[in-house]
């Protein structure tokens, strides 16, 4: 798990260019600091910068940049199935110099080209220049990413968008369309990004740059589209649970590949559960399993019910005290972190909690994708509870919204979520993501059109569309985003055993009814029941997830002048911000957004690495 930085110009580089580009490397420090390396052709107008943290193969000879005859790759994640990818390339004669991954992956790409990102499981962004062109590519979920700056001498690529703006300080871009998509979302859609010029090669995808230009964008790989087959849901058996297990226990097994050690992130959930116990069922592995608690904080202590789960599987259980509260952090911190106005404040959670283990691990194990993945969400069983609603005509669940309210009264349901369940179908995922709150983003200028260019999905399967939408974009431009910022700031790499393609291809063979028609997250409390007491399947998640009301109740109310905002509109949302986690939320972008436009204007970015809120190292609970 690395840095990588790099600069393909239309002209020779200058020395200020090298100097420039040793100090956007070093920027990156943080993901990298076991070593420091840069690849340079000047004639080409090509400079590649590296920050290494080391995983597999410690040694000198997988430094990077990394070249092997005319390509010279820069590198950022994992293949954890190095191995295998290495075995066939032996088959058709390769020779290797090096027992990492670095070289089987420039060895693949010289033999197999693009399709050798069908070959690889793992979690990365690269770039490699073969003395013409550069090819660029992230991975199949966007777990690690890429930004691109285009520029008018050419071509700028990092792991963050700080080492960017520090050094081509480029204009903000938070307005018109891109303030609607961030004030609803929490986010910036891939691939956007909330400043001019720079964009996020999306998942699953590779890039050629050619003479100084992004030539060409192309998609190698999307999540399979689940179909509703005719007929009643088609349940799962025993037999489909053990297809399912085994796809995760080849999953996890794979990511227990390391040169150091590894840890375990254990929540109270049901999603690192079962890693732990498939590590210990499955795989005779006993990894060491912590669970940080911020002693004091609002963020809810997990460590005595992980403790129990720990304790019956017979794995060692750590509880580690992050000494920094929370919320103690400002926005300048969270967008230091990320770089961009991003709701998803656990990214500070997750800062503290890889710092609390820093020195002690550098890898963790985390359930993160679970949700996703197995259709989890509680909005995925909420919205095939009321599919019916979603089949009946716009004016017919129109005339529902106005007068329906006492129904769902009467049924048991919120009428917060009658706004998102009978929602026109532009609307029907907004309204679950800031549920009783789509009223106030309609007084946004310009939002019944930005909604229908972005969420037009009609039929009775929306549930299936809002699970798409869940995968393919919330997770790699809120979710993801928070887990390696967060734990790269920290200097720790985090893996995600359920985001692999062969898990979502094997669930993918199924009715995607049959993960939302029972409660929520029914097939996974499924499999886990086979290796844990019903009192620990059964038992409710606390949660990890930063609070956002914490964030925004102290806080002065943003200047809708500043943010281009009516008056009415800022002053209504900053009023209930603290009545509900929707408003919270909406609370958390507008003081976001403030903060954002104030620190352009002063044209002081915090520098990256100098997170001032997190400066306690944390302690083991003996």
């Amino acid at each position: 798990m690395c840095g990588i930085f790099g600069m393909f110009l239309k002209r020779p580089l200058t020395p200020e260019d090298l100097e420039r580009g040793r100090r956007a490397t070093q920027i990156l420090a943080h993901r990298g600091p076991d070593g420091q390396g840069e690849w340079f052709d000047e004639a080409a107008g090509v400079f590649l910068g590296h920050r290494r943290l080391s995983i597999i193969d410690l040694s000198p000879a997988s430094d990077q940049p990394f070249r092997l005859g005319e390509r010279v790759l820069t590198y950022n994640g994992e293949i954890y199935n190095y191995q295998d990818v290495r075995r066939d390339l032996l088959d058709r004669g390769t020779e290797f110099r090096t027992n990492g991954d670095t070289e089987v992956l420039l060895q693949a790409w010289t033999v197999y080209g693009p399709a050798a990102l069908d070959r690889f499981d793992g979690m990365f962004a690269f770039a490699v220049w073969d003395g013409q062109v550069a090819t660029l590519a992230v991975d199949p979920f966007g777990e690690k990413p890429l930004y691109i700056a285009e520029r008018e001498e050419g071509v700028y690529i990092a792991s963050e968008l700080r080492p960017l703006i520090e050094i081509l300080r480029p204009q903000p871009s938070l307005d018109n369309e891109n303030l609607l998509a961030y004030l609803a979302l929490g986010y910036l859609p891939s691939p956007r990004t909330a400043w001019a010029g720079i964009r996020r090669l999306p998942a699953g995808h590779h890039a050629t740059v050619s003479k100084g230009r992004v030539a060409s964008t192309e998609a190698y790989w999307r999540p399979p589209l689940a179909q509703t087959p005719r007929g009643p849901v088609q349940t799962l058996g025993e037999s489909d649970l053990d297809r399912i297990r085994d796809a995760l226990v080849s999953s996890l097994e794979r990511r227990y590949v390391a040169d150091v050690p590894l840890c375990l992130f254990l929540s109270a959930g049901v999603d690192s559960s079962l890693l732990a116990a498939l590590s210990v069922r499955e795989l005779d592995r006993r990894p060491t399993c912590l669970t940080v608690a911020f002693p004091g904080s609002s963020v809810t202590n997990e460590a005595p019910l992980a403790a129990e789960t720990a304790a019956y599987l017979g794995l060692e259980h750590r509880e580690i005290a992050s000494m920094t509260e929370p919320s103690d952090a400002s926005e300048r911190d969270v967008l230091d972190l990320l770089g961009q106005p991003n709701d998803n404040l656990t990214v500070l959670s997750v800062y503290q909690m890889c710092k609390a283990v820093q020195g002690g691990f550098k890898v963790g194990l985390t359930g993160m994708g679970g949700d996703e993945v197995f259709l989890g969400y509680g909005k995925h069983h909420i919205l095939y509870r009321n599919r019916g609603f979603r089949a009946l005509p716009d004016t017919l669940r129109d005339v529902l919204r106005v007068v329906g309210g006492g129904i769902f009264r009467l049924t048991g349901r919120s009428d917060n979520y009658l706004q998102a369940v009978l929602a026109p179908d532009h609307e029907l995922y907004l309204g679950l993501k800031n549920i009783g709150a789509l009223s106030w983003l309609h007084g946004l200028p310009g939002f019944e059109a930005w909604a229908r260019r972005m969420f037009n999905w009609p039929g009775r399967e929306a549930y299936l569309a809002v699970a798409r939408y869940e995968i393919s974009e919330n997770m790699q431009c809120s979710q993801l985003p928070t887990i390696d910022h967060g734990s790269m700031r920290a200097s720790m790499e985090l893996r995600t055993p359920f985001l692999s393609r062969e898990v979502l291809d094997v669930v993918g063979a199924y009715d995607p009814r049959a993960f939302m028609a029972l409660e929520q997250k029914a097939l996974l409390r499924r499999l886990l029941k086979r290796y844990l007491p019903e009192d620990v399947v059964t038992r409710p998640k606390a949660g990890f997830r930063f609070p956002p009301d914490r964030f925004v109740a102290d806080r002065s109310q943003p200047n809708a002048t500043d943010l281009g905002l009516p008056v009415a509109l800022t002053a209504q949302a900053w009023s209930r911000r603290l009545t509900s986690p929707s408003w919270a939320r909406i609370g958390v972008r507008l003081a976001l957004a403030e903060a954002f436009i104030e620190q352009d204007h002063a044209r002081s970015p915090a520098v990256s690495g100098r997170n001032e809120f997190a400066t306690q190292p944390g302690t083991a609970a003996q």
